[in-house]
C-alpha cells in the first residue's frame, strides 16, 4: 500500500508509512515530500501566456481546463489548473471530481452540452451482468482468459470517447487556450481534496505519454490563430464570427485584434480564427451570394406591388455611399419585409455623365432583382443626390421624400441660421473644455444627483440633428453649474472663464432652440413607437406638425416664432407636388385609422374616395373572375309558381355593373369602426379582407411604402447614432455585402 499524503491549511507535512514499505516507494514518496515542502516554504509565482492540456488527459471535462504554460507550451506546474471560462484556479487531485463540481456549480450550461456530447456510459445491473456471464457459459464451456483481457476492456470504453465528433477527445488532439495570467502558491495552500487520493505520481502524468502539440502563435504574416480541432466546430467558429460581424456591422479586421483572438480563445478553445482575407473574400461573399439568389428568386416568383427605397449616408472619409432597398408584403403575413438590394458608391462629375450612369445602374438593378417598374407604388428618397432624383423621375416614379430625412434637412437649416450658429458653437466648445478636463468632469457629474436629471450631457453628432437637440436640452437643465465647475480648470484665467459661460441672452436662444424642435422630437417618437412606420401615417403627422404644435402660442419669444416659422415652411414645400399628395392621401384612406381623413377638406375626401373607387373598378376588369360575389347558373332555372302568379308585379334588375360593385364593397369599408391609434394596419387588413376581397389588394399596394428609409428600431435615437457611427466606418470594398447581410440575413 502506498502512503498517503494529505496537506491541509497551514498544517505541517504528516506521512503516515507504514514499516513494510519498499525501498523504491520510500525514495518517491521522500522526492513527494521534498516538493511538497518547498512548495510550504515559499510563495511561487508562475505568470503564464497559455493554459495546456497533455494528450494523456483523455477525459471530455478538460475541454474547459488547462494546465498554466509557457508561451512555448511548457507547462509551468501541475499543482493547480485553471478554469478557461471563470479563470477559476482549482488544485489539481488527479481525477475530475473537482472538474466537474465547477462546471456543476458555476458553469451549468456548458456541463450540460458536454453531457450531452459525451453521455455517460450505462453499465449493466448485477443480473444483467450475471445474465450475461452465464449466456457466455453456454455458448463456450471453456472459457479462453486472454492475458490483455483488462487491456481490451479499457481501451474499448476509451474508444467510445476517440471516435466522437466532438474534436476535443479525438486521438492526437490537444486543448490549449490563449490566455494570460499568473498562479501564486503558497505553504498556506489546500491542493489536495480528495484523502483517497495518492500524491506520490504527482511528478508524473496520468499516462507515460507526455508529448504536447503547441502550435505557432499568430504573427501579422498569419493573422489566424490556428488551434487543432474538428472541422465541423472550425466551420460553426467561422460563421459565429461571420454572424458577428453581420448583427454588428463590423469590419472584418476586427479579427485581427488581439485582444478580440484571446476573446474568443477564451470562450471556446481550442478554435480556429479564419483571417480578415478569408472572411472578405470567401465567407461573407458566399453568403451573400447564396441570400441574394434565394431573395431574386422569390421576387421573380412574387406577383404584388413594390415600395422602393433609397438612403444616401457618408463614411469616415467623406465619400457618399447609397442603400437601395426593396418593400413589401406577405400575402399570408401581415408584416412588411424588407431586404437590401445594392448599396453603391456615388460616383463624382469628373469624366462622367451622371444621368447616363444612374440610369444604366437603375435598370441593371431591376433585371438583376427581376422588379417590374409598372408595379413600384413609389419611390421613397432620403438622398440630395440631383441626377439620380432627375432619372427617377424620367421614368415617372413617384418620388416621396423621407420623412426622418426631411426632419434632419430642416432641423440642420435652423441650426445654421445667424441668430443659432453662434450660440450652438459656444455650447460645444464650453462641453469639450469639460469633457477634456478630469476635474471638472467629476465636479459636474458630482452635482447632477441634486438636479435630478436622469439623461448624461454628450457632445452632439451634427449628422443626427436629435444629437443635438438633446445636448441642448440638458445643457439647459444645468446651466446654474457651469459657473461653479469652469472653476476647478485652473488653467483659465478669470476672463477666458467668463468668456466661455454663456450669457442669460445666450441661454434663452438655447431655450428657443429646445422649443422650437420639440414637436419634431414628438413626430420621431411617434415613429419609433410604430412597429411599421408606413407612409399612411405621414400626412397625418404633416397636418399635426403644421397646423398645431409649430403654430405659434402664447408664451412663444419673438425668436420662436420665427423658428417655427421657418420649420413649417420648409416641411411643407418638400410635400407640395400633386402626385405625392394624392398618394399620401390614398394611403391614408386605406388605413383603417385614419380612413375619414378628419383633418381634411369634404372636397378633398370625395376626390380621394372617387380615386379608390376608380382604381378598385380597374382592378376588376384586371381580374373578372374574383370579384364575382356568388356563381352564375348556366342552365336555365325553372319558372316558379310565384313567379308565374306575380312575375309582373315584382321588379328585377340586371347584374350590377363594376361601378356599383366597387362602390359597395369601399362602403363597406367606410362604414366598419375605425381602428384604434395602436392598431397595426397591416394585421386589420388580414382580418378584414373577407368583408373587403378586392380592396384589400389596393391597400397592400399602397401600404407596402414605409414613412421613413430606416426601418422602426434605427429610429430611436441611441439605435440611430450606434448604426451612424458604425457605417460611417465600414471600408468601401466592404459596405455592401455587410449592409446586404445586416438587413437580409436572419440566421
Amino acid at each position: 500500500m502506498k502512503p498517503r499524503v494529505r496537506v491541509q491549511r497551514g498544517a505541517t507535512l504528516e506521512t503516515p508509512v507504514k514499516k513494510k514499505v519498499s525501498q523504491r516507494g520510500t525514495m518517491a514518496d521522500s522526492s513527494v515530500q521534498n516538493i511538497l515542502s518547498r512548495l510550504m516554504e515559499e510563495k511561487h509565482t508562475f505568470t503564464y501566456k497559455k493554459l495546456v492540456v497533455p494528450m494523456s488527459m483523455r477525459s471530455p471535462y478538460w475541454k474547459y481546463y488547462g494546465f498554466p504554460a509557457t508561451e512555448d507550451g511548457d507547462i509551468l506546474t501541475k499543482v493547480k489548473i485553471v478554469c478557461v471560462l471563470c479563470k477559476a484556479q482549482l488544485a489539481y487531485n488527479k481525477n475530475t471530481s473537482n472538474l466537474r463540481m465547477h462546471l456543476q456549480n458555476r458553469h451549468a450550461k456548458e456541463l450540460m452540452e458536454l453531457v450531452a456530447e459525451h453521455p455517460p456510459e450505462i453499465r449493466p445491473s448485477h443480473k444483467q451482468q450475471q445474465a450475461q456471464v452465464q449466456e457466455e457459459q453456454e455458448i463456450s464451456p471453456i472459457r479462453h482468459t486472454s492475458n490483455n483481457s483488462k487491456q481490451q476492456k479499457r481501451t474499448k470504453c476509451h474508444r467510445s470517447l476517440e471516435n466522437t465528433d466532438s474534436g476535443f477527445t479525438k486521438q492526437g488532439n490537444v486543448y490549449f487556450t490563449q490566455a494570460d495570467g499568473s498562479i501564486e502558491i503558497d505553504g498556506d495552500l489546500q491542493f489536495m481534496s480528495d484523502p483517497n487520493i495518492s500524491i506520490s505520481n504527482f511528478t508524473q502524468d496520468e499516462e507515460t505519454s507526455s508529448t504536447i502539440q503547441i502550435f505557432s502563435p499568430p504573427t501579422a504574416a498569419n493573422p489566424n490563430v490556428v488551434l487543432q480541432q474538428g472541422s465541423e466546430n472550425n466551420k460553426n467558429i467561422s460563421d459565429a464570427i461571420a454572424e458577428f460581424l453581420i448583427l454588428d456591422l463590423q469590419r472584418a479586421d476586427v479579427v485581427e485584434g488581439r485582444g478580440f483572438q484571446r476573446l474568443i480563445a477564451t470562450l471556446r478553445s481550442p478554435c480556429e480564427i479564419p483571417s480578415k482575407g478569408r472572411l472578405v473574400d470567401e465567407i461573407l461573399p458566399s453568403m451573400q451570394c447564396h441570400l441574394k439568389e434565394s431573395e431574386q428568386e422569390f421576387l421573380q416568383l412574387f406577383t404584388g406591388d413594390y415600395g422602393i427605397t433609397i438612403e444616401e449616408w457618408v463614411s469616415n472619409n467623406d465619400e457618399s455611399f447609397l442603400t437601395f432597398s426593396v418593400h413589401y408584403q406577405h400575402k399570408t403575413e401581415p408584416s412588411l419585409e424588407t431586404r437590401v438590394m445594392s448599396t453603391v458608391h456615388c460616383p463624382n462629375s469628373n469624366g462622367v455623365d451622371l444621368h447616363e450612369y444612374w440610369t444604366v445602374f437603375i435598370d441593371a438593378l431591376f433585371s438583376e432583382w427581376h422588379i417590374n417598374a409598372n408595379k413600384v407604388t413609389a419611390i421613397v428618397i432620403a438622398t440630395s443626390c440631383t441626377e439620380l432624383i432627375q432619372v427617377l423621375a424620367s421614368k415617372n416614379f413617384i418620388l416621396v421624400p423621407c420623412l426622418m430625412y426631411s426632419l434632419q434637412e430642416c432641423a440642420s437649416f435652423l441650426l445654421s441660421l445667424s441668430d443659432v450658429h453662434p450660440v450652438l458653437q459656444k455650447c460645444r466648445a464650453l462641453l469639450g473644455l469639460i469633457h477634456r478636463h478630469p476635474t471638472a468632469l467629476a465636479s459636474l457629474r458630482m452635482q447632477e444627483p441634486e438636479l435630478q436629471v436622469d439623461e448624461p450631457v454628450v457632445t452632439d453628432c451634427p449628422a443626427i440633428w436629435m444629437t443635438t437637440y438633446q445636448m441642448l436640452e440638458q445643457l439647459s437643465l444645468r446651466r446654474a453649474l457651469f459657473p461653479s465647475v469652469l472653476e476647478n480648470v485652473t488653467e483659465l484665467s478669470a476672463d477666458q472663464r467668463l468668456q466661455l459661460l454663456l450669457s442669460e441672452e445666450e441661454w434663452t436662444v438655447v431655450d428657443d432652440i429646445v422649443a422650437a424642435l420639440g414637436p419634431f422630437k414628438v413626430a420621431v417618437l411617434t415613429l419609433s413607437e410604430e412597429r411599421f412606420p408606413l407612409l399612411s401615417l405621414l400626412e397625418p403627422l404633416l397636418w399635426q406638425l403644421c397646423s398645431s404644435h409649430l403654430q405659434d402660442k402664447d408664451g412663444d419669444s419673438l425668436l420662436v416664432m420665427k423658428l417655427k416659422q421657418i420649420l413649417r415652411d420648409n416641411l411643407a414645400a418638400k410635400y407640395v407636388n400633386e402626385d405625392v399628395r394624392t398618394l399620401l392621401r390614398t394611403s391614408t384612406m386605406l388605413d383603417p385609422r385614419f380612413k375619414t381623413l378628419g383633418y381634411a377638406d369634404e372636397d378633398v375626401k370625395e376626390d380621394v374616395y372617387e380615386r379608390i373607387q376608380k382604381s378598385l373598378e380597374e382592378l376588376y376588369e384586371q381580374n373578372p373572375t374574383s370579384i364575382e360575389f356568388s356563381p352564375t347558373p348556366n342552365k336555365k332555372p325553372r319558372l316558379s309558381g310565384m313567379a308565374l302568379l306575380l312575375g309582373g308585379v315584382c321588379e328585377t334588375k340586371g347584374s350590377v355593373g363594376l361601378n356599383d360593385k366597387a362602390k359597395l364593397e369601399l362602403d363597406q369599408f367606410k362604414s366598419e369602426t375605425s381602428a384604434p391609434l395602436d392598431a397595426c394596419p397591416l394585421q386589420w387588413w388580414s382580418h378584414g379582407s373577407v368583408k373587403c376581397p378586392n380592396l384589400v389588394h389596393l391597400a397592400r399596394r399602397y401600404l407596402t411604402l414605409p414613412a421613413a428609409v430606416m426601418p422602426a428600431h434605427r429610429i430611436p435615437l441611441p439605435q440611430a447614432l450606434i448604426f451612424h457611427e458604425r457605417r460611417k466606418i465600414l471600408a468601401p470594398d466592404e459596405a455592401d455585402t455587410l449592409l446586404f447581410l445586416n438587413t437580409n440575413y436572419h440566421g
